[in-house]
Protein backbone atom coordinates (compact mmCIF):
# COMPACT_ATOMS: atom_id res chain seq x y z
CA UNK A 1 0.00 0.00 0.00
CA UNK A 2 2.84 2.07 0.49
CA UNK A 3 4.57 2.14 -2.63
CA UNK A 4 1.47 2.81 -4.67
CA UNK A 5 0.34 5.83 -2.01
CA UNK A 6 3.82 7.07 -2.92
CA UNK A 7 3.47 6.57 -6.45
CA UNK A 8 0.20 8.40 -6.72
CA UNK A 9 1.80 11.39 -4.90
CA UNK A 10 4.12 11.28 -7.59
CA UNK A 11 1.95 11.32 -10.21
CA UNK A 12 -0.09 14.31 -8.32
CA UNK A 13 3.60 16.49 -8.25
CA UNK A 14 3.67 15.75 -11.92
CA UNK A 15 0.26 16.75 -12.26
CA UNK A 16 1.27 20.06 -10.35
CA UNK A 17 4.66 20.58 -12.13
CA UNK A 18 3.03 19.99 -15.32
CA UNK A 19 0.41 22.36 -14.93
CA UNK A 20 2.64 24.85 -14.11
CA UNK A 21 4.31 24.61 -17.08
CA UNK A 22 1.52 24.57 -19.30
CA UNK A 23 0.14 27.93 -17.41
CA UNK A 24 3.53 29.60 -17.82
CA UNK A 25 3.08 28.29 -21.74
CA UNK A 26 -0.25 30.06 -22.02
CA UNK A 27 1.41 33.20 -20.66
CA UNK A 28 4.77 33.48 -23.35
CA UNK A 29 4.82 36.31 -26.19
CA UNK A 30 5.70 34.00 -29.13
CA UNK A 31 3.29 32.07 -30.71
CA UNK A 32 4.88 28.61 -32.37
CA UNK A 33 7.07 28.27 -28.75
CA UNK A 34 3.56 29.59 -26.42
CA UNK A 35 1.13 26.77 -28.25
CA UNK A 36 3.71 23.94 -28.56
CA UNK A 37 4.26 24.38 -24.84
CA UNK A 38 0.73 24.42 -24.45
CA UNK A 39 -0.13 21.11 -26.27
CA UNK A 40 2.75 19.41 -24.90
CA UNK A 41 2.82 20.42 -21.20
CA UNK A 42 -1.22 20.38 -21.45
CA UNK A 43 -0.68 16.62 -23.20
CA UNK A 44 1.68 15.40 -19.87
CA UNK A 45 -0.47 17.17 -17.08
CA UNK A 46 -4.26 15.16 -18.53
CA UNK A 47 -1.62 12.13 -18.38
CA UNK A 48 -0.64 12.13 -15.45
CA UNK A 49 -3.94 13.45 -13.87
CA UNK A 50 -5.61 10.15 -15.35
CA UNK A 51 -3.03 7.73 -14.06
CA UNK A 52 -3.48 9.53 -10.79
CA UNK A 53 -7.41 8.57 -11.19
CA UNK A 54 -6.97 5.30 -12.13
CA UNK A 55 -4.19 4.27 -9.22
CA UNK A 56 -6.94 5.35 -7.07
CA UNK A 57 -9.79 3.43 -8.82
CA UNK A 58 -7.28 0.53 -8.31
CA UNK A 59 -6.26 1.08 -4.88
CA UNK A 60 -10.18 0.73 -4.25
CA UNK A 61 -10.51 -2.31 -6.19
CA UNK A 62 -7.94 -4.17 -4.36
CA UNK A 63 -8.33 -2.99 -0.90
CA UNK A 64 -12.65 -2.56 -0.60
CA UNK A 65 -14.39 -4.48 1.47
CA UNK A 66 -16.55 -7.53 -0.73
CA UNK A 67 -19.98 -8.67 0.60
CA UNK A 68 -20.72 -11.47 -0.95
CA UNK A 69 -24.00 -13.18 0.37
CA UNK A 70 -24.11 -17.07 0.44
CA UNK A 71 -25.86 -19.74 2.01
CA UNK A 72 -24.23 -22.50 4.52
CA UNK A 73 -22.03 -25.21 3.13
CA UNK A 74 -21.52 -28.59 4.00
CA UNK A 75 -18.67 -31.19 3.66
CA UNK A 76 -19.56 -34.83 4.02
CA UNK A 77 -15.51 -36.05 3.83
CA UNK A 78 -16.12 -39.12 2.47
CA UNK A 79 -13.32 -40.86 0.65
CA UNK A 80 -15.00 -40.71 -2.83
CA UNK A 81 -15.51 -36.66 -2.14
CA UNK A 82 -11.44 -36.49 -1.08
CA UNK A 83 -10.29 -38.35 -4.11
CA UNK A 84 -12.68 -36.23 -6.54
CA UNK A 85 -10.67 -33.06 -4.50
CA UNK A 86 -7.63 -34.50 -4.80
CA UNK A 87 -8.03 -34.92 -8.31
CA UNK A 88 -8.94 -31.69 -9.07
CA UNK A 89 -6.60 -30.09 -6.77
CA UNK A 90 -4.14 -31.66 -8.95
CA UNK A 91 -5.28 -30.75 -12.09
CA UNK A 92 -6.65 -27.03 -11.12
CA UNK A 93 -4.61 -25.61 -8.35
CA UNK A 94 -1.20 -27.37 -8.09
CA UNK A 95 0.57 -25.48 -10.88
CA UNK A 96 0.09 -22.09 -9.00
CA UNK A 97 -0.14 -22.89 -5.06
CA UNK A 98 2.93 -25.54 -5.47
CA UNK A 99 6.59 -24.79 -6.54
CA UNK A 100 6.76 -28.45 -7.71
CA UNK A 101 3.45 -28.57 -9.05
CA UNK A 102 2.35 -31.29 -7.58
CA UNK A 103 0.08 -32.01 -4.46
CA UNK A 104 0.49 -30.95 -1.28
CA UNK A 105 -0.92 -27.37 -1.77
CA UNK A 106 2.34 -25.34 0.22
CA UNK A 107 2.51 -22.70 -1.81
CA UNK A 108 3.78 -21.35 -4.57
CA UNK A 109 6.14 -19.02 -6.71
CA UNK A 110 5.51 -14.91 -6.55
CA UNK A 111 2.74 -15.04 -9.43
CA UNK A 112 4.36 -11.33 -10.37
CA UNK A 113 7.23 -13.49 -11.51
CA UNK A 114 5.39 -15.69 -13.50
CA UNK A 115 3.75 -12.88 -15.26
CA UNK A 116 6.97 -11.00 -16.23
CA UNK A 117 5.44 -7.91 -14.96
CA UNK A 118 6.75 -5.64 -11.89
CA UNK A 119 3.27 -5.86 -10.20
CA UNK A 120 4.69 -6.31 -6.52
CA UNK A 121 4.23 -9.55 -4.11
CA UNK A 122 1.57 -11.88 -5.22
CA UNK A 123 2.31 -15.53 -3.98
CA UNK A 124 -0.16 -18.54 -4.00
CA UNK A 125 -0.48 -19.06 -0.12
CA UNK A 126 -0.09 -22.17 1.43
CA UNK A 127 -3.04 -24.05 1.86
CA UNK A 128 -2.70 -26.58 3.98
CA UNK A 129 -3.99 -26.95 7.49
CA UNK A 130 -0.13 -25.55 8.76
CA UNK A 131 -2.13 -22.18 8.28
CA UNK A 132 -4.79 -20.12 9.37
CA UNK A 133 -6.84 -21.99 6.42
CA UNK A 134 -7.83 -24.90 8.92
CA UNK A 135 -10.28 -22.35 10.83
CA UNK A 136 -12.08 -21.13 7.76
CA UNK A 137 -15.69 -22.02 7.99
CA UNK A 138 -16.49 -24.40 4.54
CA UNK A 139 -18.71 -21.30 3.55
CA UNK A 140 -15.38 -18.91 3.51
CA UNK A 141 -13.49 -21.35 1.36
CA UNK A 142 -16.05 -22.04 -1.24
CA UNK A 143 -16.31 -18.49 -1.41
CA UNK A 144 -13.03 -17.67 -2.46
CA UNK A 145 -13.06 -20.91 -4.86
CA UNK A 146 -15.93 -19.49 -6.27
CA UNK A 147 -15.58 -15.61 -6.61
CA UNK A 148 -12.16 -14.80 -5.09
CA UNK A 149 -13.42 -12.77 -2.35
CA UNK A 150 -11.61 -14.00 0.96
CA UNK A 151 -12.59 -14.52 4.76
CA UNK A 152 -12.25 -10.64 5.50
CA UNK A 153 -14.00 -9.82 2.01
CA UNK A 154 -10.80 -8.84 -0.13
CA UNK A 155 -10.81 -9.57 -3.49
CA UNK A 156 -8.00 -12.12 -4.05
CA UNK A 157 -5.44 -12.91 -7.30
CA UNK A 158 -8.71 -15.80 -7.18
CA UNK A 159 -10.72 -13.07 -8.58
CA UNK A 160 -9.27 -13.74 -12.41
CA UNK A 161 -9.01 -17.51 -11.84
CA UNK A 162 -12.27 -17.84 -14.13
CA UNK A 163 -12.14 -21.52 -15.13
CA UNK A 164 -11.88 -22.39 -10.99
CA UNK A 165 -15.62 -20.04 -10.66
CA UNK A 166 -17.06 -22.33 -13.24
CA UNK A 167 -16.26 -25.35 -10.99
CA UNK A 168 -19.81 -27.07 -9.98
CA UNK A 169 -20.86 -26.77 -6.26
CA UNK A 170 -20.35 -29.96 -5.42
CA UNK A 171 -16.61 -30.37 -7.34
CA UNK A 172 -15.93 -27.21 -5.11
CA UNK A 173 -17.19 -29.05 -1.83
CA UNK A 174 -15.09 -32.16 -2.99
CA UNK A 175 -11.74 -29.85 -3.38
CA UNK A 176 -13.08 -28.71 0.42
CA UNK A 177 -12.83 -31.73 1.82
CA UNK A 178 -9.81 -32.36 0.08
CA UNK A 179 -8.22 -29.43 1.52
CA UNK A 180 -8.92 -30.74 5.01
CA UNK A 181 -7.65 -33.81 5.35
CA UNK A 182 -4.53 -32.65 3.03
CA UNK A 183 -0.73 -33.21 4.38
CA UNK A 184 0.32 -30.26 6.76
CA UNK A 185 3.34 -28.39 5.30
CA UNK A 186 4.85 -25.47 7.36
CA UNK A 187 5.44 -22.96 4.50
CA UNK A 188 4.77 -19.17 5.44
CA UNK A 189 4.46 -17.17 1.95
CA UNK A 190 4.97 -13.16 1.91
CA UNK A 191 1.76 -10.86 2.50
CA UNK A 192 0.27 -9.34 -0.69
CA UNK A 193 2.03 -6.36 -1.21
CA UNK A 194 0.74 -5.05 -5.12
CA UNK A 195 3.37 -2.20 -6.56
CA UNK A 196 1.69 1.25 -8.49
CA UNK A 197 1.58 -1.41 -12.16
CA UNK A 198 -0.98 -3.60 -10.40
CA UNK A 199 -3.13 -0.35 -9.02
CA UNK A 200 -2.99 1.21 -12.24
CA UNK A 201 -3.84 -2.69 -14.38
CA UNK A 202 -6.76 -3.09 -11.42
CA UNK A 203 -8.43 0.77 -11.94
CA UNK A 204 -8.37 0.06 -15.45
CA UNK A 205 -9.96 -3.34 -15.27
CA UNK A 206 -6.69 -5.34 -16.71
CA UNK A 207 -6.94 -7.50 -14.24
CA UNK A 208 -10.16 -8.72 -12.98
CA UNK A 209 -11.36 -7.71 -9.37
CA UNK A 210 -15.27 -7.62 -9.69
CA UNK A 211 -17.26 -10.20 -7.74
CA UNK A 212 -21.14 -10.84 -7.64
CA UNK A 213 -22.83 -9.91 -4.73
CA UNK A 214 -24.45 -13.32 -4.39
CA UNK A 215 -23.41 -16.79 -5.39
CA UNK A 216 -25.67 -18.79 -7.39
CA UNK A 217 -25.88 -22.54 -7.93
CA UNK A 218 -23.64 -23.92 -10.55
CA UNK A 219 -24.37 -28.12 -11.43
CA UNK A 220 -22.43 -29.85 -14.16
CA UNK A 221 -23.42 -33.03 -16.28
CA UNK A 222 -23.00 -36.49 -15.38
CA UNK A 223 -18.91 -37.65 -15.38
CA UNK A 224 -19.09 -39.64 -18.80
CA UNK A 225 -17.17 -39.11 -21.98
CA UNK A 226 -19.50 -37.06 -23.63
CA UNK A 227 -19.77 -33.68 -25.48
CA UNK A 228 -21.97 -31.93 -22.42
CA UNK A 229 -19.27 -33.19 -19.83
CA UNK A 230 -16.21 -32.11 -22.06
CA UNK A 231 -18.15 -28.82 -22.33
CA UNK A 232 -17.95 -28.42 -18.49
CA UNK A 233 -14.26 -29.73 -18.68
CA UNK A 234 -13.44 -26.72 -21.48
CA UNK A 235 -14.84 -24.16 -18.91
CA UNK A 236 -13.26 -25.37 -15.80
CA UNK A 237 -9.57 -25.19 -17.20
CA UNK A 238 -10.50 -21.66 -18.79
CA UNK A 239 -9.23 -22.92 -23.07
CA UNK A 240 -12.08 -20.34 -23.72
CA UNK A 241 -9.44 -17.22 -22.34
CA UNK A 242 -6.67 -17.78 -25.26
CA UNK A 243 -8.35 -19.64 -27.80
CA UNK A 244 -11.77 -18.51 -27.67
CA UNK A 245 -15.29 -20.07 -27.61
CA UNK A 246 -15.36 -21.38 -31.04
CA UNK A 247 -12.07 -21.92 -30.84
CA UNK A 248 -10.73 -19.44 -33.74
CA UNK A 249 -8.37 -17.54 -31.32
CA UNK A 250 -10.49 -14.48 -30.82
CA UNK A 251 -10.65 -13.33 -27.14
CA UNK A 252 -12.22 -10.36 -25.80
CA UNK A 253 -9.32 -7.83 -24.20
CA UNK A 254 -7.17 -7.73 -22.04
CA UNK A 255 -5.93 -11.34 -23.29
CA UNK A 256 -3.76 -11.68 -26.32
CA UNK A 257 -5.27 -13.12 -29.57
CA UNK A 258 -4.24 -17.11 -29.19
CA UNK A 259 -3.83 -19.71 -32.01
CA UNK A 260 -7.00 -20.81 -33.79
CA UNK A 261 -7.27 -24.81 -33.11
CA UNK A 262 -9.88 -25.67 -35.44
CA UNK A 263 -8.18 -27.20 -38.14
CA UNK A 264 -6.64 -29.68 -36.05
CA UNK A 265 -9.57 -30.74 -34.05
CA UNK A 266 -11.46 -30.83 -37.06
CA UNK A 267 -9.59 -34.16 -37.89
CA UNK A 268 -7.71 -35.18 -35.74
CA UNK A 269 -8.64 -38.65 -34.06
CA UNK A 270 -9.10 -39.09 -29.72
CA UNK A 271 -5.98 -40.92 -30.12
CA UNK A 272 -4.07 -37.63 -32.28
CA UNK A 273 -5.24 -35.66 -29.18
CA UNK A 274 -3.90 -38.05 -26.88
CA UNK A 275 -0.95 -38.72 -28.29
CA UNK A 276 -0.13 -34.82 -28.94
CA UNK A 277 -1.28 -34.03 -25.29
CA UNK A 278 1.11 -36.52 -23.25
CA UNK A 279 4.27 -36.02 -26.34
CA UNK A 280 3.60 -32.04 -25.13
CA UNK A 281 3.66 -32.83 -21.53
CA UNK A 282 6.98 -34.32 -20.91
CA UNK A 283 8.77 -31.54 -23.30
CA UNK A 284 6.73 -28.97 -21.71
CA UNK A 285 9.11 -25.91 -20.24
CA UNK A 286 8.54 -23.37 -17.54
CA UNK A 287 7.15 -20.65 -19.28
CA UNK A 288 5.20 -22.05 -21.49
CA UNK A 289 2.31 -20.60 -22.55
CA UNK A 290 -0.15 -23.66 -22.64
CA UNK A 291 -0.22 -25.70 -19.70
CA UNK A 292 0.32 -29.64 -21.11
CA UNK A 293 0.97 -30.94 -18.07
CA UNK A 294 -1.71 -29.38 -15.99
CA UNK A 295 -4.03 -30.95 -18.99
CA UNK A 296 -2.20 -34.16 -19.00
CA UNK A 297 -3.28 -34.79 -15.21
CA UNK A 298 -7.05 -35.09 -16.48
CA UNK A 299 -7.98 -38.24 -16.57
CA UNK A 300 -9.32 -40.66 -19.47
CA UNK A 301 -12.97 -39.69 -19.08
CA UNK A 302 -12.14 -35.93 -18.71
CA UNK A 303 -9.78 -36.09 -21.58
CA UNK A 304 -12.24 -37.80 -23.88
CA UNK A 305 -15.24 -36.01 -23.18
CA UNK A 306 -12.86 -32.51 -23.99
CA UNK A 307 -11.73 -33.84 -27.16
CA UNK A 308 -15.92 -34.66 -28.39
CA UNK A 309 -16.25 -31.00 -27.62
CA UNK A 310 -13.32 -29.52 -29.31
CA UNK A 311 -14.08 -32.17 -32.52
CA UNK A 312 -17.66 -30.94 -32.52
CA UNK A 313 -17.24 -27.67 -32.31
CA UNK A 314 -14.48 -27.25 -34.70
CA UNK A 315 -16.16 -29.30 -37.63
CA UNK A 316 -18.94 -26.16 -37.57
Amino acid sequence: MFGIIVGILIFVLAVVCFGWITIKAAKARQGWSKWLGIALAGLFTMVFVLLAIVSVVGIYKLYRHNTVSMTEVIVAGTPDQIAIGEHLAQVLCASCHSLNDDLPLSGGENLSEDAGLPLGDIYAPNLTPATDLKDWPNTDLFRVIRTGVDDGGRATAMTSIVGVHALSDEDILAVIAYLRQSPTVENETPEFKPTILMALFAGASLIPMDVPATVSVVSSPPVAATREYGKYVFTFMDCASCHGLKLDGNVPPPYPAGPDIRKYFSHWSKDNFLNVVHAFAVSAQPGDVMPWKDISKMDEVELEALYLYLHEVSSK
